[in-house]
């Protein structure tokens, strides 16, 4: 049976928090809110996959984890920062009509750890959208481009979220009757 999946950044149950309650002061929109819970920066999605494809890219994130770490590590110490992702504008995808929160610029860590993990998913015969890679975390779904355009929303909101970045994981998405849940199957310390 195929599942759907995704790497993410996870984040913390604080920052989660944080978010929302930022969400909620300052961006009180009237679109489907993505649920705190499910808050997360994607480093590669993945798509629907067979449990041997799942199995054969969670074995190779093992065998390159250590390697990842020492390299971020050698990242932190040259320039002297943490994995840490500061969330300073409002985005918008029209085509699926998501609002979000993104970095002015991406940190050389993650987008260290995103080609990583691109390439560990095209080694394992994954196939995945070719997209330039832009982190964000999702706020709103069903968000409307009129609405948005209309209210200059995205030129007029001042955002400051910093994310404490430890961990990323391998992540199940599936429906439910209370709506779509993230799972995490597998987690690895940065």
């Amino acid at each position: 049976m195929k599942k759907r999946m995704f790497i993410a950044l996870d984040i913390s149950s604080a920052d989660k928090v944080n978010v929302a309650q930022w969400r909620k002061q300052h961006l009180d929109l009237p679109f489907k809110a993505i649920d705190e819970n499910n808050f997360h920066v994607t480093l590669a999605f993945l798509g629907l996959l067979e449990q041997e494809k799942q199995a054969n890219l969670t074995v190779l994130i093992n065998q390159q984890h250590h390697l990842i770490q020492q390299q971020q590590l050698r990242m932190l110490a040259t320039q002297d920062i943490s994995f840490s992702l500061r969330l300073s504008k409002v985005g918008y995808f029209k085509k699926a009509q998501v609002l979000h929160l993104m970095p002015e610029s991406c940190p050389h860590w993650l987008m260290y750890l995103n080609k990583v993990i691109v390439e560990l998913s095209l080694n394992s015969n994954i196939r995945l959208e070719n997209y330039r890679y832009q982190p964000h975390l999702s706020l709103y779904r069903k968000a409307k481009s009129s609405l948005i355009a209309t209210n200059n929303i995205i030129e007029k909101t001042a955002v400051t979220q910093t994310l404490n970045i430890k961990s990323f994981s391998l992540y199940h998405s599936f429906s439910s009757e209370y709506g779509v849940q993230y799972i995490p199957i597998q987690t690895w310390r940065l």
